[in-house]
């Protein structure tokens, strides 16, 4: 059983461990497929710093910490018939798409915003292997696309995104980078990154500085496209449900754990 397959059992077996990865022989291919199929929180590559990994596992273990105290104070509410005030999560999700080529920007938009019929053919394949599949609504998204990685850091102050996905050639700035400082402002948005020149050096960094939840290699095919923007957006709400219900459990002075 080699790393991969050994994160996929343990993944099926413990949804909620934090998995970090240590390794000196990982290749860009495998590194991809453990970020896009089992969402790995870190790569640590050998040698490691000492500090980086002691740090490494405890920011790991705070995150898992705190997930699970929103999941289990959130259905409290829940169990007990409370649920999410009318407008605490907006209900159309934004969506940033930052390339230097806005033509492909503008392509990449336009597949979230369009329906085929393929898709249905393709969950339908999908739901007989995997578990289901979520389904990108187009109508409850608004993309906004920008070519300027300062552009885009300016529009993170005054509009709240779900997601942002960025191609990791940018102008002044690689994409990496981007979604670091994105994420810094905006830490509970979804970031994927998505290119056909990115190094394994640059997608090491978005994953462990950004905590990208996928990378997307161009050209991308619109099904699996789709589907890992519906999953990264199921995910970031969700979390984002959990936090304000714990919230409301904590200011009711509930809860507390024993």
């Amino acid at each position: 059983m080699d790393g991969l397959a050994f994160l996929k059992a343990l993944a099926a077996l413990q949804p909620d461990c934090v998995r970090v990865v240590l390794s000196g022989q990982t290749d860009l291919d495998a590194l991809v497929r453990m970020i896009n199929e089992t969402h790995i929180y870190r790569f640590i590559p050998k040698p490691w710093s000492a500090y980086f990994l002691k740090s490494s596992v405890a920011q790991g273990i705070a995150f898992r910490q705190a997930n699970l105290e929103n999941r289990r104070l959130a259905k409290m509410l829940r169990d007990n018939g409370i649920e999410l005030p009318a407008g605490a999560i907006n209900p159309v999700d934004q969506i940033l798409v930052m390339d230097s080529d806005v033509n492909s920007a503008n392509a990449l938009a336009r597949t979230l915003t369009q329906h085929s019929r393929l898709d249905d053919v393709f969950r339908e394949v999908q739901e007989e292997v995997h578990a289901r599949v979520p389904r990108l609504n187009p109508g409850s998204i608004s993309v906004q696309i920008s070519n300027s990685p300062l552009y885009g850091l300016r529009m993170a102050d005054d509009l709240s995104f779900s997601c942002v996905i960025a191609n990791y050639d940018l102008q002044g700035m690689d994409g990496a980078q981007f979604l670091v400082n994105f994420s810094e402002k905006q830490p509970e948005c979804a970031t994927i990154l998505i290119s056909d020149t990115a190094n394994m050096e640059g997608i090491v960094i978005a994953l462990d500085l950004a905590h990208i939840h996928a990378y997307i290699a161009k050209p991308w095919t619109d099904f699996e496209l789709r589907a890992v923007v519906a999953q990264a957006l199921a995910r970031q709400r969700l979390q984002a449900e959990n936090r304000i219900l714990a919230k409301m459990c904590k200011a009711r002075d509930i809860g507390a754990a024993d």
